[in-house]
């Protein structure tokens, strides 16, 4: 078996350009000690063993260098987050410049056209571990006494493949700018990405074209099914290794979005489920997954304390990464630069980043999550129940509205190297219990979704109560959810799905002005292009989504809401 390393960065604005061909390269863990004479004597444990640690060890990699968010597979996601209005840069309310805050792209629609900067760093960031993750599938064909690593390997890969099918395929939205924008997207409809598996060639990969929805989620669902088969009485050994609830997991991601409306009348699941027929699938493997995990949920301690709060591996994280020092580039490149106030090593304490005030406001106080954000009156006296490390100083230099969920490693705040050594969840219970909400929404009213968010809010507020109906309840779940998951990358998929709109323009807003963004409907560049580079090399991807770049004008002082 010979691979081809076809890689080729050219700058342009604001950007990489990746040259893939769908990936296909010829590539060994960096850690590991493979060599190719051990490949060829047909040392399959070995070779497996340090491909398997090369899987995890992608998702938090420093791949291109263009920008200091490039730090793995979470950066992706924050990129969505912020893309949804989910995320806020407080500090140019205190006279900061709001480019302090390097996911700023996401929030104006600045860098999606496929010769820029946000395709190639999603396509960096997942092609490569699904390379890695063909080449462990690829040794162990046959090999029954390993296959719980190809299980792990297939999971990773149907993981992969879900975000990336949720992330391209080109769902309605308006376009301002653009008035060929709606007949453009109509050409892309239903097309995802280039499946690359284990078996294509590297002439395969150079005539690619974009699998169909039905093509990709039946590829995905053979993966998990042989992921669900391997994984039979595995037993987690390290955190970031799938188990069989994580299968369970991805099945209930991946149905979430086959219940997706657009879908029902659209004639493109072929026999795949679609509207209520997937929810009920998604419900199913939601329950089976908190079965098999236990059902744990972090408590207001996992939250808060100020060394271990989100960067450290509790109960309810069903699967994780875990960044350490040897695995830290720099002090910029990782994520508790960008994302933990109190690491002053890195942008956060220049960002300030945090959530809407409307978010904030709406909040109980009884709510202990609203007391990791700073308010607009909050004093240092009134943090020091949950931040003890910070100074008077340093303190004040936060603006308001930041949220204090992440901390870096062990509460340092000046040694970057302990403070990026973190563990991020990649899926958690709570996931589960919020697609368990939203599913039955749809399948038994809201009375039934209502009763299911009051029991799992009250881990989060004892006084939590809610008695609107109908959509307000789907509206409230999902609120709730953006909350409880920001920073995860987890929300923009429930947003595009449900054709959600963004409100960032509104009186007193906290939104940067060319972020004021106010939609009906789900934003244009939630729905992201082909990358140049893999247009140049692979023939047979014929049509590509329409660019969404700065395709919304922000509102106006008139337009605020």
């Amino acid at each position: 078996m010979k691979f081809t390393k076809i890689f080729k960065t050219t700058a342009v604005a604001l950007s990489a350009v990746v040259a893939l061909s769908g990936c296909i390269r010829e590539t060994f863990p960096k850690e590991g000690a493979i060599t190719e004479g051990q490949l060829l004597a047909g040392q399959a444990e070995v070779v497996a063993e340090n491909l398997l640690k090369g899987i995890p060890s992608g998702l938090m990699s420093y791949i291109s260098g263009w920008e200091h968010t490039d730090f793995g597979y979470h950066s992706v996601g924050i990129y969505n987050d912020y893309a949804c209005g989910l995320m806020v840069s407080n500090s140019w309310q205190i006279g900061n410049p709001a480019g302090y805050c390097r996911f700023y792209p996401a929030a104006y629609s600045w860098g999606y056209a496929p010769n820029s900067a946000m395709p190639s760093h999603v396509w960096y960031n997942y092609y490569p571990q699904i390379k890695s993750c063909n080449d462990l599938i690829k040794i162990l064909e046959g090999n029954e006494q390993l296959k719980h690593y190809s299980g792990i390997a297939r999971a990773y890969r149907a993981m992969m493949y879900i975000d990336l099918a949720r992330m391209f395929e080109c769902l309605y939205a308006a376009n301002d700018n653009n008035p060929q924008y709606e007949s453009d997207q109509i050409a892309v409809a239903g097309l995802t990405v280039p499946i690359v598996d284990e078996n294509l060639d590297e002439q395969g990969a150079k005539n690619n074209p974009r699998a169909t929805r039905e093509e990709m989620f039946n590829f995905i669902f053979a993966d998990l099914e042989d992921a669900l088969a391997c994984l039979e009485g595995y037993v987690q050994e390290k955190p970031f290794y799938p188990t069989q609830a994580v299968v369970h997991g991805l099945y209930a991601r991946a149905y979430m979005w086959l219940g997706c409306a657009d879908f029902e009348n659209d004639g493109l699941n072929g026999e795949l489920p679609s509207g209520n027929a997937a929810y009920e699938l998604a419900k199913q493997h939601a329950e089976a997954a908190l079965q098999l995990s236990g059902g744990a949920i972090m408590n207001e301690e996992q939250w808060t304390n100020t060394t271990t709060g989100f960067n450290t591996v509790v109960p309810a994280w069903m699967m994780a990464v875990v960044t350490s020092a040897e695995t830290i580039v720099s002090n910029l490149h990782q994520h508790p630069a960008h994302f933990s106030p109190e690491a002053l090593y890195g942008y956060s304490q220049y960002t300030s980043l945090g959530v809407s005030k409307q978010v904030y406001d709406n909040l109980s106080n009884t709510d202990f999550r609203k007391n990791l954000i700073k308010g607009p009156d909050t004093t240092l006296a009134d943090f020091q129940k949950y931040t003890t490390i910070k100074d008077q100083a340093t303190f004040d230099i936060i603006a308001p509205y930041a949220f204090f969920k992440f901390r870096p490693g062990n509460g340092a705040q000046t040694d970057s190297t302990v403070g990026g050594s973190v563990a991020l969840p990649i899926m958690r219970n709570e996931e589960m219990y919020f697609i368990q909400m939203e599913a039955a929404y749809h399948l038994q009213g809201d009375a039934v979704a209502r009763d299911l968010l009051i029991q799992f809010m009250g881990n989060r507020d004892s006084n939590y109560n809610f008695y609107r109906t109908g959509e307000e309840v789907l509206a409230e779940i999902i609120a709730q959810k953006a909350l409880e998951f920001w920073g995860e990358g987890i929300v923009m998929y429930d947003m595009k799905r449900l054709d959600m709109g963004v409100t960032c323009g509104f009186e007193d807003t906290n939104y940067y002005v060319e972020g004021r963004h106010n939609t009906k409907g789900r934003l244009p560049w939630w729905n992201y292009c082909v990358p140049q580079g893999e247009l140049d090399r692979n023939e047979g991807i014929k049509k590509n989504n329409p660019d969404p770049s700065e395709s919304l004008k922000p509102v106006g002082d008139s337009d605020i809401q």
